[in-house]
């Protein structure tokens, strides 16, 4: 994978940013969801307090309840259901008598609408001339007590009936003209539509339903709205409540009263002819892009965060307010508690959350009711989907920056390394030549690389050419010796007298020979015993004392001076290597110093490293040896020079493999008074304990 690849896939990493900020903005959903619960348990407060000083509350109903909800459009009478398909009905059953009354109603404008269906195989019409009750009929009754009003619903026939009111202790019947009735027969029993006008109607309404048996030629009650002989307590919407209530219904939120049992006590706006219904998903007039992004922004917070631990919503999905049944309280564990509450829940098959707010409603300590407060959450999703849009923006602006930059940073890396590689590649030719390398003056690592490459080209290059003189070096190295012998011996031959001197000359000449070769064997020695040694920790300060005292006492022309450190010099290698790179150096300056002359050794610490000095007085460092003075075969010395054997130049070459050897350096200089050499090592400082 190429060096773009890799910085490409890292780049990846910048995936992250769109999920930190699903997380954040999900953290900032869930406190705006806890800020606008308590926000809305305060507004709601308020709102009861005003409705306990503006609204006239009923009291709450312990017995029977008549409850009506309220109609947004009138009916048209005419006994058929076309007009209640969709409204909530009452069922009531009687097993014995093989009926059941299903039940509708309605309040529109100044009227009351009840829509009645009865399931009676034995239907009994009404003959003209009897009693009303040899027929199946029907009473509504209004009041109780002594003000209590009966309405009778009977008939010959389907069509339009007549309506006749009994009263309290009247046997005469009264018609009532104003109250509008139909009567429709089906196949399994009829339907009866009533209209009551509202200023009919008083405190308690109830609904029986006379069967009469033909084989008993008995007229009974089958059914009843009334339960236990109580009266049922006529509950409705109360008017008053819409307008304060109606500035609280938008398009995502919603609110309403109920009564201590849970019916609605706060009529509905006609939303059947509002343009923005509260359970519209619209949030915002956007369009078909803006949507599809706001969709795929809630994916990211809904399905690529933790989801939600909410409960699931316990009520009817429809808005409050425009229910037409009791909403179910007992599944609300807040309604129970004296003081207002909210919680968010999760909505049904989503994983969208709606707030609930119950606020109990009081008038003078007595409950009267609570308010229940609803809000889909679409307007905190709209609030969390502009800000994740804000911040997925910039993630992903941030992230093609970083791309782009990565791509193009390793765009210039790859083309960096490559014209390292092609300078590389053609610094050596294809014959083994070393050519000119240019460094990179840059200051990081791809320039501190193509500078190693100069340093171990200039190595390589300086080493092929140290082979490509050393022919030329032995060449003149043995040229010398090999005359010597050569015209020794033929001067031997050719002298009849004493020729003990030629035959000596010949024995030196074969002699250099000799140190040569075994100079040579040293050297390859030396670089073997390198590759093989185990290295050590050793003290240097010891070494160096004893190895000059041995000095003093093996070679008497020279006095040897040691100046050592008070602690140990630790130093890891071989003793064995640094007591031979000792050997040469000590020789080295017995070679060149005058005798009886001191030869200084010294052990110092200079910057976490031990310097080991070497100085003598004698002669100066040639100016023409610079920078080849620990070369192999190199000398600035006569062969004869105060009558010892030729010299090689082999053994600081040695010096220098030790030192390499032990991650160290040799320098020399001429010693500061300019009489003499000084040789240094540099070798690096050990800790006591490795071993």
């Amino acid at each position: 994978m190429g060096l773009r690849s890799q910085l490409l896939v890292v780049s990846l990493c910048t995936l992250l940013l769109p999920w930190a900020g699903c997380q954040y903005v999900q953290e900032m959903e869930g406190v705006l969801r806890e800020n606008q619960s308590h926000a809305m348990i305060g507004q709601t407060a308020l709102l009861a307090r005003m409705l306990n000083q503006t609204v006239d509350l009923p009291e709450p109903v312990k017995g029977n309840l008549f409850y009506t909800p309220v109609r947004y459009q009138p009916v048209e009478m005419d006994g058929y259901d076309d007009d209640w398909q969709g409204h909530s009905a009452d069922t009531l059953e009687n097993a014995a008598a093989s009926m059941d009354l299903r039940l509708q109603k309605g309040l529109h404008g100044n009227d009351l609408y009840l829509f009645l269906q009865l399931h009676d195989t034995r239907l009994i019409y009404h003959h003209p001339g009897q009693s009303f009750r040899r027929s199946d009929h029907i009473r509504v009754r209004t009041g109780s007590g002594k003000n209590e009003l009966q309405w009778l619903f009977f008939t010959s026939g389907p069509g339009q009936l007549q309506v006749y009111e009994k009263r309290t202790g009247y046997k005469r019947l009264r018609a009532r003209p104003e109250i509008d009735a139909w009567w429709q027969e089906t196949g399994t029993g009829y339907q009866l539509e009533i209209r009551i006008p509202r200023k009919l109607i008083r405190t308690h309404l109830d609904i029986q339903v006379y069967d009469r048996d033909p084989y008993e030629k008995k007229t009974r009650l089958a059914l009843s709205t009334r339960r236990g002989g109580d009266a049922s307590v006529w509950v409705k919407p109360l008017g008053d409540l819409l307008p304060a209530l109606q500035p609280w219904r938008t398009h995502d939120t919603d609110i309403t009263l109920v009564d201590p049992r849970g019916w609605p006590l706060a009529p509905q706006k006609n939303w059947l002819n509002d343009d923005s219904p509260l359970d519209s998903n619209v949030t915002l007039d956007q369009g078909l892009i803006d949507k599809t992004i706001s969709r795929f922004y809630r994916f990211l917070v809904e399905h690529l965060t933790p989801r939600s631990s909410h409960s699931l919503w316990p009520l009817p999905t429809q808005a409050l307010s425009r229910l037409q049944q009791r909403i179910p309280l007992e599944k609300l564990d807040t309604a129970s508690s004296r003081n207002a509450s909210a919680d968010w829940f999760r909505w049904p098959n989503t994983d969208r959350a709606a707030l609930l707010v119950v606020q109990p409603v009081r008038q003078e300590g007595e409950l009267k009711g609570y308010l229940l407060y609803t809000q889909t959450g679409e307007a905190l999703v709209s609030m969390t989907n502009n800000a994740l849009r804000r911040v997925t923006h910039r993630a992903l602006l941030v992230m093609a920056i970083v791309v782009a930059v990565l791509i193009l940073y390793a765009s210039f890396l790859s083309w960096r390394i490559r014209q390292l590689k092609t300078r590389a590649e053609a610094a050596i030719t294809s014959d083994g030549k070393v050519n000119q390398f240019i460094p990179s003056k840059q200051e990081d690592e791809i320039g501190d690389l193509s500078r190693s490459y100069h340093n171990l080209l200039q190595r390589v290059r300086n080493y092929t050419s140290y082979l490509e003189t050393l022919g030329g070096k032995l060449a003149h190295e043995l040229r010398t010796p090999l005359a010597i012998v050569k015209s020794s011996l033929e001067l031997a031959q050719t002298s009849p007298g004493n020729n003990a001197e030629y035959l000596q000359r010949a024995q030196e000449g074969s002699e250099r020979l000799r140190l040569i070769l075994s100079a040579m064997s040293e050297a390859s020695r030396v670089e073997q015993t390198i590759q093989q040694s185990d290295f050590q920790t050793f003290d240097l300060r010891s070494l160096v004392r004893d190895m000059a005292q041995a000095y003093g006492d093996t070679y008497t022309s020279h006095r040897f001076q040691s100046e050592l450190p008070d602690v140990p010099a630790w130093v890891r290698g071989s003793p064995e290597l640094i007591v031979q790179m000792l050997d040469k150096l000590a020789d080295n300056a017995r070679d060149f110093a005058p005798p009886d002359s001191t030869i200084e050794i010294a052990v110092n610490s200079f910057k976490n490293k031990w310097l080991l000095t070497v100085s003598n007085i004698g002669p100066t460092l040639p100016p023409n040896l610079e920078g080849q003075l620990f070369d192999s075969l190199v000398s600035q010395r006569d062969a004869d020079h105060k009558g010892q054997s030729p010299h090689l130049g082999l053994g600081l070459y040695i010096v220098r493999l030790i030192a390499a050897a032990h991650e160290g350096q040799v320098e020399a200089h001429n010693r500061a008074q300019g009489d003499g050499v000084v040789f240094t090592v540099t070798l690096p400082a050990a800790s006591a304990e490795r071993n």
